[in-house]
């Protein structure tokens, strides 16, 4: 607003800039999945069953996958409680980093809460074989934590073993924990790794999608664009051609060409869209705090990689 004029000689004090001028919006409520970390659970529990379903031939049960949400949630939360604890107010930063930060005492109580509840659950009634397994992928992930949030000289460790490509090969490992247990094969390992370059490609589009807000991004180890390319339709290729010669099971060619399909489309997208963030005032404080970022076609890449396995869920 304009300040009202006066008659008088005396200069008025030059009202304080705004860091931000950006017209301010409400979170959009597909991104509160980003922001409470349940778009990955999601993920995770339709990938489960794509898994469980083609090698074991049956459902997942539901402490099975109660397990597996529970697990993947307490995974992102306590990276993002970590992202959150670094956080600089005074620069650009995520809405999730932002929500995780202003209110870690409520996240750190939830988080408890249902770590105790997935450990009674994995007590009483998971298979000692699975419990087995599922030790050695939480070495994996303490190793990754330790990594990137503790480890002395962590840059360089970020840079050997990219943050994205942990994320893929952890997260691809734990959705098919289960078949591993049950009929583990050579299909089976074929099936992790291409559904692992999936994954990563994911973590790689949302990362250079956020990086302007990001205040943990690291340029060195992002996704390139033309790399990006390659491994999307590198595993669209090989789903196609182990599809035809019968080495991996139909439900899982499916899902991993129309997620390679679907992700390659929302990156194009996003290419088209341009690289405009929106920001969200509900969190602002006041005016000397950076309003926390968000995008509102972030959550198009997760959508690419529920879109088939919910359809074949559903068909089914």
């Amino acid at each position: 607003m304009r300040p009202p004029e006066s008659n008088s000689q005396v200069e008025s004090a030059p009202t304080p800039v705004r860091q931000s001028e950006t017209p301010v919006e409400r979170l959009p409520l597909a991104c509160w999945l980003n922001v409470l970390s349940l778009d990955a659970v999601l993920v995770a529990l339709l990938w489960q069953f794509v898994f469980v379903f083609s090698f074991c031939g049956r459902a997942p049960r539901w402490y099975e996958s109660f397990v597996l949400a529970s697990v993947v949630w307490l995974i992102y939360v306590a990276d993002r409680l970590l992202d959150g604890a670094r956080l600089d107010l005074s620069k650009p930063h995520l809405v999730r980093h932002r929500m995780h930060y202003q209110f870690a005492p409520v996240w750190v109580t939830a988080w408890i809460v249902v770590l105790l509840i997935a450990s009674s659950v994995v007590v009483l009634w998971m298979d000692a074989a699975v419990i087995r397994i599922g030790l050695l992928i939480a070495a994996l992930v303490l190793a990754y934590g330790a990594g990137v949030h503790f480890w002395p000289g962590r840059a360089t460790v970020r840079h050997v073993f990219a943050k994205e490509v942990q994320v893929g090969a952890i997260f691809a490992a734990g959705v098919s924990l289960i078949a591993w247990s049950e009929a583990p094969s050579v299909s089976l390992g074929l099936a992790c790794v291409a559904s692992a370059t999936l994954f990563t490609v994911n973590c790689w589009a949302v990362a250079e999608r956020e990086s302007v807000a990001d205040q943990n991004y690291d340029a060195s180890r992002a996704g390139k664009p033309r790399r990006e390319l390659v491994a999307i339709w590198s595993v669209a290729v090989v789903a196609g051609i182990t599809g035809m010669t019968g080495w991996l099971p139909g439900l899982v060619v499916v899902c991993l060409v129309g997620g390679s399909m679907t992700l390659f489309a929302t990156t194009c997208c996003w290419r088209w869209k341009g690289r405009a963030l929106s920001e969200w005032s509900r969190l602002a404080s006041s005016a000397d705090v950076r309003l926390p970022c968000f995008d509102r076609w972030v959550p198009m890449a997760d959508w690419s990689l529920m879109l088939s396995p919910m359809i074949c869920w559903a068909v089914v």
